[in-house]
């Protein structure tokens, strides 16, 4: 049996048969693979309780279920779990299968939005002189990561080929195989001119281990990792809070979202509006830390 297919022993075969073919249309739009076990996990469940045809089901009859089945859940557990459901019946609209969703926007819990994490100056500062005790390629690595913004899989495919040091630039590769200029600060200029300085291997890739093989995601968030441990960080150091600090302090000296949103890579201004959920008086203090 194939993944993407409900596993339960379900009665009701149109129900089995659309569940499939939705959870089909969800690989051949390149789901990942956790994404659609997730999907599939829940709908052999739903299934399982409901034996009417998913084309019978009212708005009245699932709103019982979310009730008595769901009642017990997180509102961010029952809201992706409303979202599985509407995502299928959604499907099935577009299919024509059914003229409209019984799915109810009204359903879902009004969730806090989020707010994301950075670093504030003084973690900032004790992060980066932590960082001075690693080895040179680790410091090149991490500054890297604080004054461009990267995701850590950026870096991790960066080529010494992809860095113009005297622009201070580089070309990585982002998301859905998009190319983006992305520049560095002169301090990560001068680690890097001394790491590929030191560097005793002649390699492709621009991070690398002693033997020359381009260093794993897994072995940089190691590295990051340690270095909040090692800096005395009250909450785990992830790369991608170097990232969320970068937009951070663009958006505190006054840069407009949509030129974080192009440093970033973001292809959808919505996405970068996540930095405008910041309150204001939050900014005002921000821009006061980092510019006086």
């Amino acid at each position: 049996m194939n993944y993407w297919e409900l596993k339960k022993p379900i009665t009701n075969q149109e129900n089995r048969d659309t569940g499939n073919e939705f959870l089909l249309n969800l690989k051949l739009m390149n789901k990942s693979q956790g994404t659609i076990s997730q999907y599939r996990d829940y709908l052999d469940r739903f299934f399982m309780y409901i034996e009417e045809t998913y084309s019978d089901l009212t708005s009245d009859t699932l709103h019982e279920w979310f009730v008595k089945q769901e009642g017990h859940l997180t509102e961010k557990s029952l809201s992706q779990r409303i979202a599985i459901l509407s995502s299928f019946f959604n499907f099935c609209v577009q299919e024509e299968y059914i003229e409209r969703s019984p799915i109810k926007s009204r359903w879902y819990p009004r969730l806090p939005k989020p707010v994301p994490k950075y670093l504030g100056k003084s973690d900032l500062a004790k992060t980066r002189y932590q960082s001075e005790k690693m080895s040179i390629r680790n410091q090149a690595m991490v500054e890297f990561m604080i004054s461009s913004g990267c995701r850590v899989g950026e870096l991790h495919r960066l080529d010494c080929s992809d860095i113009n040091m005297e622009n201070r630039s580089a070309h990585v590769l982002g998301k859905g195989g998009k190319i983006r200029q992305v520049h560095f600060s002169e301090k990560c200029k001068v680690l890097l001119e001394r790491y590929l300085d030191d560097r005793r291997i002649d390699a492709a890739a621009l991070f690398t281990t002693t033997t020359g093989k381009r260093l794993g995601i897994q072995a940089i968030r190691k590295a990051v990792i340690k270095l909040g441990e090692d800096a005395g960080m009250d909450t785990r150091l992830h790369p991608h809070r170097f990232r969320h600090t970068f937009a951070t302090e663009l958006l505190a000296k006054g840069a407009d979202l949509e030129f974080i949103g192009a440093e970033l890579g973001h292809t959808e201004l919505s996405t970068t509006q996540i930095y405008a959920r910041l309150p204001k008086r939050k900014i005002v203090s921000l821009y006061r830390k980092y510019m006086g």
